[in-house]
């Protein structure tokens, strides 16, 4: 019995005949037309012209359940998506340019514009402008430093270690030097589908949620921002614990924000505009926000995460069908995983085993298997070990695949 059906919207969504129905269908009609000894078989010329025609007719029905579930961020795809969110005021994050936090120092003439810095392989950071380093700088002794977030010109994931911003191109009176205390956050691709998903989940608890989810939004939604974690001491204590990791302390009635990527200035206004009133901020990167109707100064602070740098020695049994390529996959598998991994977030020794087990493209019959892996966040001392690596509450492990030992047997 032919199980098409004409199709049709119900509180459950579109619903769709498959491909095999509408055959089965136009078969049908055909013989109730022609007489049902009509040769219909797979190999005649009338089967073959129905077969192409309710193929045809198939892909418009897919394409009509594409537009349909253009219509929920949660089934959207590309552009449609991207239309979707610009509805809760955030777009699709482009390819972004490198970022890194560089520390100005100078007298209180300093005042600079158009200011670029460049690091020891010759890339030129462009720095937010105007800068006046005795207005919202700090001062230190008879000069003063300011920090702020300096973007690469070159598009794509230029890296930069701790110290190696360090060359003033722009030369301005009064301005002495320029230091990146941390390393630069790479450029990172376009956005995908799935990143902007959860990008727009978060970003509806903005208006309507409570002052820290609402904070967290405002965090989240910042171009450039790749992790992130806000934390909350409602007490009257110092000795309150984050919930579910390490306790670090935190001042009373304060928030504690850690912000991976993001202009300094951008993190210090959502934090300021949507953290409750009297609530103290804490962290070691301080921007100075002056309110537009009292002239108030309020310093506003925030921490970037600290990385933890994980060593690995990873012991791998070759089976039949080992390829050549399989040790630099397996690097690659493991580094990419360790570095989806949030802030505060441990690592699993069991993660890091699925992590190089799912390189096995066909799981019924592997090409190798994990027999041990070691791991710590020190290469010599102590020496690495089958355990799981615990951070703390600005902490984060970092991966990389120089850092990974795999042994053959």
């Amino acid at each position: 019995m032919c199980a098409y059906f004409a199709p049709y919207i119900s509180e459950a969504g579109l619903h769709l005949p498959t491909f095999n129905d509408m055959l089965e269908k136009r078969i049908a009609d055909a013989k109730s037309i022609f007489g049902q000894d009509i040769y219909l078989g797979n190999d005649s010329a009338d089967y073959q012209l129905i077969a192409v025609e309710t193929l045809a007719l198939y892909d418009a029905m897919q394409a009509i359940q594409l537009a349909y579930n253009q219509a929920s961020p949660v089934t959207a795809i590309g552009v449609g998506l991207s239309n979707l969110v610009q509805l809760n005021g955030i777009t699709r994050t482009p390819a972004t340019y490198s970022t890194c936090d560089v520390t100005l120092i100078g007298t209180s003439a300093a005042h600079i514009i158009n200011g670029v810095v460049a690091d020891v392989s010759g890339n030129l950071w462009n720095l937010p402008t105007p800068l006046q380093l005795q207005a919202a700088g700090s001062p230190l002794g008879e000069y003063y430093a300011l920090t702020v977030t300096a973007t690469c010109q070159t598009l794509g994931a230029i890296t930069a270690l701790a110290g190696d911003i360090n060359v003033i191109s722009t030369p301005t009176a009064g301005w002495t030097s320029v230091s990146n205390a941390t390393a630069a956050i790479a450029g990172q691709a376009v956005e995908t589908d799935s990143e902007l998903r959860e990008r727009q989940r978060i970003s509806v608890a903005l208006p309507s949620q409570t002052m820290l989810q609402g904070t967290v939004a405002a965090i989240a939604a910042l171009l450039g921002v790749t992790r992130y974690k806000v934390y909350e001491n409602p007490t009257n204590s110092t000795t309150y614990g984050f919930p579910g990791v390490p306790f670090e302390g935190s001042p009373e009635h304060s928030i504690t924000a850690i912000v991976e990527g993001g202009d300094i200035a951008d993190i210090a206004d959502a934090i300021y505009y949507n953290r409750g009133l009297g609530c103290y901020t804490d962290g070691d990167v301080v921007t100075n926000i002056t309110d537009p109707d009292s002239g108030e100064i309020t310093p506003i602070r925030f921490y970037r995460p600290d990385y933890v740098n994980v060593y690995m020695e990873i012991t791998i049994k070759m089976l039949s069908g080992w390829g050549t390529g399989d040790e630099d996959d397996i690097k690659e598998a493991v580094a990419d995983y360790i570095n989806t991994l949030e802030i505060s977030e441990d690592l699993y020794l069991s993660s890091v085993i699925c992590a190089a087990v799912d390189v096995n493209t066909n799981k019924a019959k592997p090409t190798f298997s994990v027999t041990q892996v070691l791991m710590g966040t020190d290469p010599a001392s102590p020496p690495l070990s089958a355990t799981d690596i615990t951070v703390g509450y600005k902490e984060v492990v970092l991966g990389s695949v120089d850092n990974i030992t795999i042994t053959l047997v």
